[in-house]
């Protein structure tokens, strides 16, 4: 499989992917991270479009769950038995979905009908790539850790954990969890999240995991960095936030040396 079977004539044409310059480089090859990845469509409960028979036909489904072990995708089935006889019958099927403003994509050569955990439903095997297409909508800034802003969660036994934020843009923080006390996935949330930047800057927010990097690439036990993106905020709160990055973005660039 190859990166032109994903985007071919079997899907109506995509202006969004046709203005897109080195499109390659967003296409996930390794199957943890496309598990993750298709995990987190599963879990917000997107609805996903199949195009077959070269793009003349389609159905929405969604997918169901992400066997791994077995190398299963389980998809929803559609109530239309003659619709779900020549899904099943044609050769080519491509997945097309929007999430979040990421648009992901991916294929498979055939698709069949099987019981999971006593219903009916589509599976086929876990694609080999994945187009993620992520955007920023926001500017990210770094904060220094002298300012000591933090984000306080609650834990499996109800007590709060300071974690120390990292950065923050308009829609989100990445989290620096040192000692790997998280143990969580892309998709996941944190409810009622402590935002603290400031004394006179905070909030309490739902926070969904966008995704898990070392914190140094070059030290695996140095800890993780968990990016997050924040659930609803207060208006008043986000012009103080845009506020509060301004000025981050002007004191970091002061540090900048002079070219």
């Amino acid at each position: 499989m190859t990166d032109s079977n994903l985007h071919n004539s079997d899907t109506p044409a995509d202006n969004d992917l046709e203005n897109i310059a080195d499109i390659e480089k967003y296409f996930l090859h390794g199957k943890g991270e496309i598990v993750q990845k298709l995990r987190m469509l599963a879990k917000s409960k997107s609805s996903i479009t199949g195009y077959f028979n070269q793009g003349s036909d389609f159905f929405l489904t969604g997918i169901v769950d992400v066997l791994r072990d077995k190398n299963i995708l389980v998809l929803d089935i559609s109530n239309d038995q003659s619709l779900n006889k020549k899904i099943t019958s044609t050769s080519h099927i491509v997945f097309k979905t929007k999430h979040m403003g990421i648009t992901a994509q991916f294929n498979t050569q055939s698709i069949q009908t099987a019981k999971f955990k006593g219903q009916q439903y589509f599976a086929c095997a876990i694609p080999d790539e994945l187009l993620w297409v992520q955007r920023r909508e926001h500017y990210r800034v770094h904060i220094p850790m002298a300012n000591n802003a933090v984000c306080q969660l609650k834990n499996d036994e109800g007590n709060l954990e300071e974690f120390r934020i990292i950065d923050v843009s308009g829609g989100g923080i990445a989290i620096a969890d040192e000692n790997f006390h998280l143990k969580v996935e892309a998709g996941e949330e944190f409810l009622n999240a402590d935002i603290i930047f400031t004394k006179e800057l905070s909030t309490t927010t739902n926070l969904t995991i966008q995704n898990t990097l070392p914190l140094n690439f070059n030290a695996a036990d140095s800890g993780q960095r968990i990016g997050c993106k924040f659930a609803t905020l207060r208006v008043d709160f986000e012009a103080e936030l845009q506020k509060y990055i301004n000025q981050l973005d002007s004191e970091n660039r002061k540090t900048l040396p002079d070219n």
